[in-house]
């Protein structure tokens, strides 16, 4: 059986910028596109992501606000966040990864150098629930009775 593929959002308030994200990634990756964070809720009512690709500067809620409720959200505070921007500033990539972001990625987006991150991001959580799963496998076999072994 296939390995089931993994579930990125991308958020971003410029059709262009979705369809093109969506074009990269297709081939690897179930894409779910929202226009806007308040579509990405309504999203999460019935999918969780893997991945999220989240737009700084959008209308109603920007990036930033989108990813402190994501954080605060105990189901998707440790969903990998990486942020598409134009901005190119010290002070904004600041602010997203005090904020929880992995990542940035400038727009327009480079097709292998956003599968690069986007592998690089999954690959570090499948690890930390690899460790997880070894670590509640180690803390079990801990606590068995010594005379049961």
């Amino acid at each position: 059986m296939a390995a089931e593929r993994k579930k990125i959002f991308v958020v971003d308030d410029n059709a262009t910028n979705l369809v093109a994200c969506k074009n990269i990634l297709k081939p690897y990756f179930e894409v779910y596109p929202a226009q806007s964070a308040v579509k990405l809720f309504e999203m999460l009512a019935w999918a969780h992501p893997d991945l999220i690709l989240l737009d700084v500067e959008m209308p109603d809620m920007n990036g930033y606000e989108t990813m402190q409720l994501l954080k605060d959200n105990d189901d998707y505070s440790e969903v990998p966040i990486i942020l598409l921007t134009s901005k190119h500033d010290e002070e904004s990539f600041l602010e997203g990864l005090n904020l929880g972001a992995v990542d940035y990625v400038s727009k327009p987006c480079i097709g292998p150098l956003l599968l690069r991150r986007i592998n690089t991001h999954l690959s570090l959580v499948d690890c930390k629930n690899e460790i997880k799963l070894q670590n509640q496998t180690i803390e079990k076999m801990l606590q068995m009775d010594p005379d049961q072994t």
